[in-house]
């Protein structure tokens, strides 16, 4: 019975790949090209737009990029907010499994530009984000905006907005969260968050939405963000006890390759880590009074074996 309710759960968390980020569009799907191959023309593509485009930054950091026209100085070469670069692959899933990581073997380069760090906290991929978001193509047409921010959870069933494109969510982790937690309640109802973090990034068609044509985008083109990284929630996204940031146990930042019992479910999503048939928050009670009243140990509390390199919880063979 343990089996088929943890089989179970795990089914609800399974991530589709999805291609739209409006629920009323029905996007098209446009046969399918190699994705080394296209990659290579959207590096040049997105190159050649930073080369030949300059950046405006307003009082209250809002990016405009246009075509260069009166001398401006590029995006590439302005030195106010600088460009940088990191390389990663592409993060989909087709399951939620540990072997189910979306076939692609391309190494992307994101470019990006932090326009502000933010006060905060740097976000982990399984943390849930507070995120505003403007997006448009390169020719400077918006396809998708909100100012007021929306929560992302990674991974999510059917989920329907940015945080299904890779580029866009990975970026993230180059900013911190507002300096406060609590935003300001303007006059007309709107709210400010105080030193969030701020980044532009140019996403190369295969870490977006790479063959299905949106408004505005058009099939295996690159596409851009600006994101606002408000605020983030910590999650435990089985119900274990155990906080989802803390069962990298690899430190690798990729949660879905750490599986203690080897049963091809992640230790994020696992209800029983080690696989003894007692499920993981039973493991890790601290007190229980028999009247109701559990008090559970927090992740550093949590005993060791009496070997000393491996907490209780995930060694079958401890108790």
């Amino acid at each position: 019975m343990k089996n088929i309710f943890k089989v179970s759960f795990f089914l609800t968390l399974t991530v589709l790949i999805v291609s739209c980020n409006k629920s009323d569009d029905t996007p098209t799907v446009v046969e399918l090209r190699d994705r080394q191959e296209v990659y290579d023309e959207n590096i040049s593509e997105i190159e050649t737009y930073l080369q030949s485009s300059f950046l405006t930054v307003d009082a209250n950091l809002n990016a405009t990029i246009a075509t260069i026209g009166a001398g401006e100085t590029s995006v590439w070469d302005q030195t106010a907010y600088p460009l940088q670069s990191v390389i990663v692959k592409n993060d989909g899933r087709t399951t939620n499994f540990v072997n189910g990581r979306f076939a692609d073997d391309v190494e992307y380069k994101l470019y990006y530009i932090v326009l502000n760090e933010g006060g905060g906290n740097y976000p982990k991929s399984v943390d849930s984000t507070l995120v505003g978001y403007k997006g448009w193509n390169l020719q400077n047409e918006s396809f998708d905006q909100n100012n007021q921010g929306t929560w992302f959870t990674f991974p999510q069933l059917g989920q329907f907005d940015p945080v299904s494109i890779s580029g866009f969510r990975q970026i993230l982790s180059k900013v911190k969260t507002s300096s406060s937690t609590t935003p300001t309640v303007n006059s007309d109802g709107t709210l400010s968050w105080p030193d969030h973090g701020n980044v532009l990034v140019f996403i190369p068609a295969g870490l977006a939405y790479f063959n299905i044509p949106r408004t505005n985008i058009e099939a295996y083109k690159p596409i851009v963000f600006q994101s606002r990284l408000f605020a983030l929630k910590k999650n435990d996204h089985d119900r274990d006890r155990v906080l989802s940031q803390y069962e990298d146990l690899n430190d690798d930042n990729d949660y879905f390759n750490d599986d203690t019992d080897g049963d091809n479910i992640p230790d994020f999503l696992d209800i029983d880590d080690d696989g003894d048939g007692f499920v993981t928050k039973t493991e890790i009670i601290e007190t229980n009074d028999g009247n109701g009243n559990i008090t559970y140990y927090s992740y550093p509390s949590i005993p060791f074996c009496s070997s000393g390199s491996i907490k209780k919880y995930l060694d079958a063979n401890c108790n």
